[in-house]
């Protein structure tokens, strides 16, 4: 298992490195998508004009997001060597609204789940990302040295914890199958393997690539982005948040599309412990 995971993982890097014009354009997708993102966020619903940005900017980020899904799955799926980058957008652009139609009942167990913790959170009356209320008892907590310790408030950590779990790997992990199924095979052939998708999406082998990829897209990122370097030389500490930013930004992209990718090529092959060179595609899940 973990030799055809690696293995995946080394061929989705070797493929991403040689085919750099299709990585090129998703990245100025990406970059296009947070401009959005930030624009979206940034800017105050107070004239007409900037009522109608902020309801445009609002269709615009979840176009881009799926286009840019639509590229990362259909590059995922395809041969590097046949790979052009016009193929590759104009399969998007004429797709994408597959991969949002396939993604709409994932969206509404997200509403759903995220309903359901909240619920369970006003009933136990814990303070879980609340930090109105938790950042005042911190710091009394920190002004009496002699405070005895805590003890663990085991409701809050277990919500907690489901929401991390559902929201940062069952989810994801079940939109990539989904959305390489559609771009490879079509909405209506992916619906009608949706439970065999299900299925292979929680397999050991797809979790951990998924972990590893985590690690690079969204851990490594986080560290970089909210630890700061002190500086006491302004310059520096402007050109140090721009090469922190640039760097978030480069593994962010490249692990989410390493993923799919390694994802895309342990599913061409059984899920057996055989090597993966070894190990010629099953007929019937050589297009899954």
């Amino acid at each position: 298992m973990l030799t055809e995971t690696f293995q995946s993982i080394a061929s989705a890097v070797r493929n991403l490195s040689r085919n750099w014009q299709p990585m090129l354009l998703i990245a100025i997708v990406y970059a296009c998508l947070l401009v959005v993102l930030y624009f979206f966020v940034s800017v105050r619903e107070a004239s007409l004009a900037q009522v109608v940005l902020t309801f445009a900017l609002a269709i615009a980020a979840p176009l881009l997001f799926f286009i840019l899904q639509a590229m990362i799955a259909g590059a995922a799926a395809s041969n590097a060597d046949e790979l052009t980058s016009g193929a590759m957008v104009r399969k998007a652009f004429t797709s994408f609204w597959k991969l949002l139609i396939i993604t709409l009942p994932l969206i509404a167990l997200a509403v759903l789940i995220a309903y359901l913790l909240g619920k369970a959170q006003a009933r136990f009356g814990t303070t879980i990302n609340n930090p109105a209320i938790e950042l005042p008892r911190r710091l009394a907590s920190a002004a009496n040295a002699r405070e005895a310790a805590r003890p663990i408030d085991w409701r809050a950590a277990t919500l907690s914890t489901l929401r991390y779990l559902f929201f940062g790997l069952v989810l994801p992990l079940a939109a990539i199958h989904l959305w390489l199924a559609t771009a490879l095979e079509g909405l209506g052939p992916a619906i009608k393997k949706l439970k065999t998708l299900l299925a292979r999406a929680f397999a050991p082998q797809s979790v951990l690539i998924y972990i590893v990829g985590f690690v690079i897209f969204a851990v490594i990122p986080y560290f970089l982005l909210f630890k700061t370097i002190p500086s006491k030389h302004a310059w520096l500490e402007i050109s140090l948040l721009v090469v922190r930013l640039a760097i978030v930004f480069a593994l962010s992209l490249f692990g989410w599309v390493m993923t799919v990718k390694a994802i895309s090529l342990l599913s061409t092959i059984p899920l057996s412990t055989s090597p993966l060179p070894t190990s010629p595609p099953h007929p019937a899940n050589e297009a899954v």
